[in-house]
């Protein structure tokens, strides 16, 4: 699924981020400078890589977006809406059960909205670089820029 993914929002390939930091997180964990540049900021997923290439979104889709709220955070997945809880740490987000709506949008959609459920679970790492908000571990990232 992830190939056919990668495939069909083939409307570009760029480089994700250069590995720098752009965050001094000194703080303790919810408490740290990069929690203070993400919260209530809302984030709109820009890219999603997989396997080492990064893929944006056709325009023709609605994009993801997160907003982080003290502890919480609301959902958009693609296609249905949600929230739950969010602790940002130092170099971790741990979400909580997010409660998501349950309607199908379509093949495409559908599709984005899965890497995205899928990647929110749990202590998930993360990193500010060059003012975007990568997401994610070594085989899925979501990469979302500030709205």
């Amino acid at each position: 699924m992830a190939i056919f993914l990668v495939l069909a929002l083939g409307a570009g390939v760029v480089a994700c981020g250069s590995g720098s930091d752009d965050s001094d997180s000194t703080g303790s964990t919810g408490s740290s400078k990069a929690a203070a540049e993400i919260d209530g900021v809302t984030w709109t997923l820009l890219n999603i890589a997989s396997h080492g290439a990064a893929t944006s979104l056709p325009n023709t889709v609605e994009p993801p977006t997160l907003k982080f709220d003290d502890g919480q955070v609301e959902v958009f997945g693609g296609c249905n809406n949600g929230s739950g809880s969010a602790k940002i740490g130092e170099t971790t987000i741990d979400f909580g059960p997010i409660a998501m709506t349950k309607k199908s949008c379509g093949n495409l959609p559908d599709q984005i909205e899965t890497y995205v459920s899928k990647v929110l679970r749990g202590d998930v790492p993360y990193e500010l670089s060059q003012g975007n908000l990568v997401v994610g571990g070594k085989l899925t990232s979501l990469i979302y820029t500030k709205d």
